[in-house]
């Protein structure tokens, strides 16, 4: 039996809970996850953290083995789901482990391994999640705009919708969390040419009344700099509303803008997930706006 399967074990014994977590913890950090057993076990200790008898315990092992980076990063990918979901349990003890659990995670992640996180937090921010554990989720991106910058940067593209949608949520909290989040995502997307208007843009993903106006703000800027992915992530969606306005101007600049940007893309492969929602839209606009 390896070390950790007896820890691990004893996670349920109130009387040595706390001792077994510390200890696991120690085991991991001088032996390392395959001659302690963390390896082995993983699974173990995601289960868990869903367990009510174990959780809060649990949780907080997760917090400590994400504190001493790679050696256990691996293997708390599985546990994340769980993580995210106690934070909204209705035991306090357990929802605030499951947050400082997501959170230690998140502070401490390896920046290369950063996308392997995305799919579990996506699935923790569709509507039918609870408010709570999608804050947390958000909360998650947002660190990692701090930790993982050139890596959340890359990811754009797929993160950027799954914050929009939240932008949109009913639950303030969740509008909060997604807005913090996606201000963090603006603060990488790397392109000077556009980095002085990231709070308009802000501004017009929740306000579409304001679209009109970034269009003209951004059909002056001259782009220089090379467009890569990131740019087009957060820029993208708002070209769109403004060739579905009324306005023929405004549909007009967003033209503009795509012209002038799509001159500056070195690499197609940049471009290619946004021309199946580009061109239908301007070949639908080409006899209004010419």
């Amino acid at each position: 039996m390896s070390d950790i399967t007896d820890l691990l074990g004893k996670l349920s014994i109130a009387d040595a809970a706390e001792a077994a977590s510390a200890s696991l913890i120690e085991s991991v950090k001088t032996k390392g996850p395959v001659k302690s057993g963390l390896s082995e076990n993983y699974l173990t200790l995601a289960a868990s953290c869903s367990d009510s008898t174990t959780a809060a315990v649990a949780l907080k092992t997760v917090s400590g083995l994400a504190a001493l980076g790679v050696s256990a990063e691996p293997y708390l990918k599985a546990c994340l789901p769980a993580v995210l979901a106690a934070a909204s349990t209705k035991d306090r003890v357990v929802s605030a482990e499951g947050k400082n659990a997501a959170g230690s995670i998140a502070e401490h992640v390896a920046p290369f391994a950063m996308k392997g996180l995305l799919p579990a937090i996506f699935a923790a921010l569709t509507v039918e999640t609870n408010w709570a554990t999608r804050v947390v989720a958000l909360k998650m991106i947002a660190t990692f705009g701090k930790k993982c910058p050139k890596q959340l940067s890359n990811a754009l593209p797929e993160v950027v919708p799954e914050i929009t949608a939240c932008m949109w949520d009913t639950k303030k909290q969740v509008k909060t969390a997604a807005t913090a989040s996606m201000k963090e995502a603006l603060e990488v997307v790397g392109n000077k040419d556009i980095a002085h208007m990231t709070e308009s843009i802000l501004k017009a993903i929740t306000t579409p009344k304001e679209v009109p106006e970034i269009m003209h703000k951004m059909a002056g800027v001259t782009f220089v700099q090379s467009v890569q992915s990131p740019a087009l992530a957060m820029v993208v969606p708002l070209l769109l509303r403004g060739l579905r306005e009324k306005v023929t101007a405004t549909k007009r600049q967003s033209s503009v803008i795509i012209n002038n940007m799509s001159k500056l893309v070195d690499d197609p492969l940049d471009a290619a997930p946004f021309l199946p929602l580009l061109l239908p839209a301007l070949q639908q606009n080409a006899d209004s706006i010419s």
